[in-house]
């Protein structure tokens, strides 16, 4: 009690120090001191920056960039920095506070959306924002910016659906995807809806009907918004449905036939109206009519007609009608449903009118006769008009049919020169004669002679009126004279490429004869190479064909069928080797193919397959490759298709092999295959060949070796060996393949065990090409220069080159053992038929070189295409008397070179027909044309197959573009037997009769 006493009065003493207002300490007590205010924070100039406003994560809407806003005070500088490079314009302000006095810096910069996609890193596009001052700089927390986007197609469409009366149902809807996610609504007809207690939109979006009434029958329509796009889904349609349900019975009545005053029994009835049935709904179950036993049917009640109405007015014919209804009798009264109800007789009935009554007038005669003569003159201009178009259609068919035609045969001489399509000097210069006192180089021998198109000089027709050739700028030897003369009256120098002479850096390419400026040729004109094995064409019709440059391994397969039957056209393929073909690429493109070039662009009636070699390496998913196509009338490239990304409209479909691709493409033009690293260790495949003079000390001490770094695919050489020709210079060794990685290393190109009496020029033995410049490259001939020099007379020459990538374990070496022939005094091996007059002989030894050491070879050194295909020539070049009956012949034309080999579908017109017939119905066990895209390998995108009228059709062109070996009619047939399509091998069997092999 006491200790409640105590507390009572303690807690009066308190109440009442409050009430007074006095402190409840001492004030002598120490106290907290406070903390800074945010303004003596910003008046303090020797403190660092202090952020008002720090950029927020946005979004990069369609074509519209991002803006990103800084505010700092005691800033002397903002800028941005986005992935931590500070590449990024910023726009900045600054003002003074007028009452604090305080240095206030905004600043602001623009993310396009191509900075947001051309990033490729592990996180996302970020940028901060820093402020600087004298005492330091601080940084922003970091703002993601990302590009928004919304999809197209809905995840899960909503379904129209039906619903009985007070019941519950369900449409859902599952949005696109989208960044940032986007915001589901629904919409009735073209309104928001109403939601209420029984309507209701869930949280994932989807709309719930939880009791259904009849005003809830409507469309409704999902709706995916974000900041990017907005997409509606297909209205689905609520049916709300009202099933029928009988009203109460009536009181009984008696039963009564028409026309009767007396009846038995009695009867009652109901009706289906409590409800009446809506919406589709169900009709009442059951009799609507009871009856007791003694209350019998009334007997069935005939239809009958009504009486005939009054005659009509008289007509201009003198003709009067009257008419009259059938009255049918109900079920109800004795009738059955399928009784007929239908009176037998006319309806109508028509008389002449009384004399008396018709008299026709004499304006009505000559009324009658105007009609006829309008009609007759109405039918007489018809009949001449349908008569003057038809004889106007005829001539124009004549014209058009003429002008289809081919022209005159004495148009048959060829002229590559058409003066109208170049300036003033420039006709000049292609007008100069050759100049005579040039002196032909002594060293001018290929020991590894790869199959070099030969230049015809002029044409092989019969007759002696065609219009002289203009020799090609790569076939013209010039002297220095000349090539200075053509110099300064071109006004620029001829370049092979965008690296100079003059440059600083120790690799470049071969600028040391003078060739006409590709540039600057019309790109009508300049669709032809020079270089006649990489030019062919043909008259293609109906029927098809093939275009084949079999030493590039580029071909050009014409289905039967693609040209129109009454059509001829003449169809070219080439391959563009000059620098300036080459399309200008990213900084993360390269390019992985040469560029082919095919035309006219003609309208086709289905797909062609262009096959073209490609030097990516596709052991590991690391490439995205895409295809580039250029019109033949500009020099703009644009992505046609990316594998991975096709759509059913994508206009190319590419079928993408070890080192071949396959275009089905519906138009003619320029193509170029190029890729991306996507994780920055993409492999592409570049080949090394060395070149150098012969060894010649009569001429000089210095001996000048080139290694040209080049993409691996079998056209990469034909430029090269036509610059080398030009300079006197001659394969060193096979040419070989190294594998660069994505990364950024550079080449290394190392100059060891050099002989005695040589000796390497300072500085020069050791050289690296960067990395962008082979991954970026824009040159066919780009290479690097050693120079030897001998300090003591040595008649032999040995050195190795070695090549590897900066910390790769992959190397390539060269070993060259060069010999002076002239001072040894030997002689040529070769025949004196086949020998050159006054042409000296000289070798190049290796491990490989001659045929006596071929066993010494590894196998695996002629067990690779490309290896058979250099050791076939080498054998051929040294032995010219060694000749194969199963070598093709050549003909030598004035476009080139083509085999004498007429191409035969291996599948004729009649065999494909019914192999589609066969293979193109969808069949519930999968073995139809899908069945056969995956046994060929070619379904990695399946869907474009099945756009096209025939799926089998194209899957064949495909394969006829693929398989040209000898077993290949072996090996579908037993495709056809492995899924279990014995019709298939019928026809083939039965068509192909049994020779076929």
């Amino acid at each position: 009690m006491k200790s409640l006493l105590k507390f009572i009065v303690i807690l009066f003493v308190l109440d009442a120090t409050r009430a007074n207002g006095g402190p409840l300490l001492d004030d002598t007590a120490p106290t907290k001191p406070s903390p800074e205010s945010d303004d003596s924070l910003l008046s303090n100039t020797d403190s660092l920056p202090i952020f008002l406003l720090e950029p927020s994560d946005t979004f990069v809407i369609k074509n519209k960039p991002a803006t990103l806003h800084c505010r700092a005070a005691n800033s002397l500088q903002i800028f941005f920095k986005c992935n931590g490079a500070k590449n990024i314009q910023t726009f900045q302000s600054e003002f003074v506070d007028p009452q604090t006095g305080i240095r206030i810096v905004d600043a602001e910069c623009n993310v396009t959306r191509n900075m947001v996609e051309e990033f490729f890193g592990k996180d996302k596009f970020k940028c901060e924002c820093y402020a600087w001052s004298g005492r330091g700089q601080i940084k922003s927390q970091s703002a993601t910016i990302e590009v928004a986007y919304l999809k197209k197609q809905f995840v899960l469409p909503p379904v129209s659906t039906r619903v009985e009366l007070g019941h519950q149902t369900e449409l859902r809807c599952v949005p696109p995807g989208g960044l940032p996610t986007p915001r589901v609504y629904w919409q009735r007809g073209d309104a928001p809806l109403q939601t209420d207690t029984t309507m209701l939109v869930t949280s994932e979006g989807h709309l719930l009907l939880g009791q259904a009434r009849e005003r809830d029958t409507g469309n409704y329509t999902c709706v995916a918004e974000n900041l990017a796009a907005k997409r509606m889904a297909a209205p689905a349609q609520i049916i709300v449905y009202v099933n029928g349900g009988w009203s109460q019975w009536s009181a009984w009545t008696d039963c009564k036939c028409p026309g009767s005053n007396t009846g038995t029994g009695q009867k009652r009835t109901r009706t289906c109206t409590s409800p009446p049935p809506s919406n589709g709904g169900l009709n009442c179950q059951g009799a609507s009519v009871h009856r007791t036993p003694d209350c019998l049917p009334c007997p069935p009640v005939e239809p009958r007609w009504s009486s005939w109405s009054e005659w009509s007015d008289c007509s201009a014919d003198c003709s009067r009608t009257r008419r009259r209804h059938c009255i049918p009798s109900p079920p109800a009264q004795g009738g059955s449903q399928s009784q007929n109800r239908h009176c037998t007789g006319k309806d109508t009935q028509t008389a002449p009118c009384p004399v008396d009554q018709c008299q026709p007038s004499a304006d009505v005669r000559e009324a009658t006769l105007a009609d006829t003569q309008t009609d007759l003159a109405l039918y007489i201009g018809l009949s001449v008009a349908v008569t003057l178009v038809t004889v106007l259609t005829f001539f124009l068919g004549r014209v058009y049919y003429r002008k289809g035609q081919h022209q005159s045969l004495y148009n048959m001489a060829a002229n590559e020169y058409h003066p109208e399509f170049f300036p003033e000097h420039d006709k000049k210069s292609l007008s100069l004669q050759p100049d005579l006192t040039q002196t032909v180089p002594p060293c001018y021998e290929y020991p590894y002679t790869k199959p070099v198109a030969t230049t015809v000089t002029r044409s092989v027709s019969e007759h002696h009126y065609d219009v002289p050739h203009l020799a090609s700028a790569s076939d013209i030897q010039m002297s220095p004279a000349t090539s200075s003369t053509l110099e300064s009256s071109s006004g620029k120098r001829s370049q092979l490429s965008g690296f100079t002479n003059g440059s600083d850096s120790t690799y470049e390419v071969a600028t040391e004869s003078v060739t006409l400026p590709l540039p600057a040729l019309p790109a009508a004109y300049a669709v032809t190479p020079t270089t006649s094995g990489n030019y062919t064409n043909a008259i293609f019709t109906h029927s098809g064909g093939y275009l084949h440059l079999p030493e590039n391994g580029v071909s050009l397969l014409i289905p039967e069928g693609c040209v129109g039957r009454p059509r001829k056209h003449d169809l070219f393929l080439s391959i563009l080797n000059e620098d300036c073909f080459r399309p200008k690429l990213n900084d993360n493109l390269t390019q992985l193919s040469p560029v082919v070039s095919c035309g006219p662009n003609i309208t086709l009636n289905k797909p062609v397959i262009l096959k073209m070699p490609h030097c990516a390496d596709l052991k590991r998913n690391d490439w995205s490759v895409s295809v580039l196509m250029s019109d033949c009338s500009d020099a703009q490239w644009q992505s046609v298709v990316t594998l991975g990304q096709e759509t059913i409209n994508t206009p190319v479909f590419c079928q993408l092999d070890t080192d071949t691709a396959y275009l089905i493409t519906d138009s003619l033009s320029r193509f170029v295959l190029v890729g991306h690293s996507l994780n920055g260790n993409a492999c592409k495949r570049l080949k090394l060949a060395v070149f150098a003079p012969k060894l010649c000390f009569q001429s000089s001490v210095d001996y000048s070796v080139r290694v040209y770094v080049l993409e691996d695919t079998e056209s990469s050489m034909e430029t090269v060996f036509s610059q080398e020709k030009r300079l006197g210079g001659f394969l060193m060794d096979e040419p070989k393949t190294i594998v660069f990685q994505d990364g950024g290393n550079n080449l290394c190109l190392t100059l060891d065990n050099i002989s005695e009496g040589w000796k390497a020029k300072p500085s020069s033995n050791y050289q690296e090409i960067p990395f962008r410049h082979l991954w970026q490259a824009t040159s066919n001939t780009l290479h690097c220069s050693f120079t030897l020099e001998a300090y003591e007379i040595s008649h032999n020459l040995n050195f190795t080159i070695r090549a590897n990538q900066y910390g790769s374990d992959n190397i390539q070496i060269f070993e060259i053992l060069v010999r002076d022939q002239d001072a040894a005094g030997t002689s040529s091996s070769r025949s004196p038929k086949n020998s050159v007059p006054n042409t000296q002989k000289y070798t190049v030894q290796n491990e490989c070189a001659s045929p006596k050491n071929f066993k010494n070879c590894p196998p695996e050194e002629f067990n690779s295409p490309k290896s058979a295909k250099s050791f076939k020539t080498f054998a051929q070049d040294e032995f010219p008397g060694n000749t194969g009956k199963s070598g093709k012949s050549l003909i030598l034309t004035d476009k080139g070179v083509s085999t004498c080999d007429d191409f035969v579908f291996r599948l004729n017109k009649q065999v494909r027909k019914q192999l589609c017939q066969c293979l193109d119905p969808p069949i519930n066990r999968g073995n139809d044309w899908r069945m056969l895209a995956h046994a060929l390998s070619v379904d990695r995108y399946i869907n474009y197959f099945a756009t096209k009228p025939s799926p089998t059709d194209c899957i064949l062109d495909l394969w006829e573009a693929r398989h040209r070996q000898s077993n290949a009619m072996t090996d579908l047939i037993q495709i056809f037997r492995d899924m279990d399509r014995y019709d298939a091998v019928s026809i083939l069997d039965s068509c192909l009769g049994p020779n076929w092999l």
